[in-house]
């Protein structure tokens, strides 16, 4: 193998695209320190000064790729469409959570005995969800009191994502309109006392 001289973002870039080809082509068990070396053109102590375990070096694989990383909560006006389009975005990047969960990292969850729940909270910490952030903004507006359970918060997220994982495919979009019309938005008001507006 041949180290390529390049420093900060270069390498950096370089870095993490190797980890995540490999972590693409072999799976978890299959990506090594030397694959991603190799791939790299870089040396693996340059890989150990970052990244003590090969988790870790994942974990930065798969955040720069920017798969999982939640996005900024939508403001339309409503619960209702917050909901929606916070659920619609998450749906753009499906396909790429479907087979990260499916195939890539299933050897992860063998190995390391860690639940997806428990590698979004490595990766994120436990920061407020976009969810809580859609809700947190209905009851600023005033379309809700204070005080939602978080179960009923997490609940269109949580439906979201196990159609997805379920299928492997993007949620359809009259799914993603039922979750929050026929299951989210009853809860909400039935907690409200009745008084939540479309």
């Amino acid at each position: 193998m041949t180290e390529t001289r390049r420093r900060g973002a270069a390498l950096e870039s370089a870095i993490h695209e190797a980890a995540w080809a490999e972590l693409n082509e072999r799976g978890y068990s299959g990506m090594t320190f030397e694959s991603v070396a190799e791939r790299a053109h870089t040396s693996k102590p340059v890989l150990y000064r970052r990244w003590p375990t090969k988790e870790a070096m994942m974990l930065a694989a798969v955040g720069y790729q920017g798969i999982m990383r939640p996005s900024a909560p939508p403001d339309t006006g409503t619960l209702r469409d917050d909901t929606i389009a916070l659920l619609r975005n998450f749906n753009l990047r499906a396909d790429g959570v479907a087979g990260l969960f499916s195939s890539l990292l299933s050897s992860y969850f063998a190995e390391t005995g860690i639940s997806p729940a428990e590698l979004r909270l490595r990766m994120f910490g436990d920061g407020q969800t976009g969810m809580q952030k859609v809700v947190d903004r209905a009851v600023e507006r005033g379309e809700l009191p204070a005080g939602l359970p978080a179960r009923i918060i997490s609940l269109p997220s949580d439906l979201a994502r196990h159609e997805l994982l379920m299928t492997l495919k993007p949620v359809p979009d009259a799914t993603i309109e039922e979750i929050v019309d026929l299951v989210f938005m009853p809860l909400v008001r039935q907690h409200a006392g009745g008084g939540e507006q479309n």
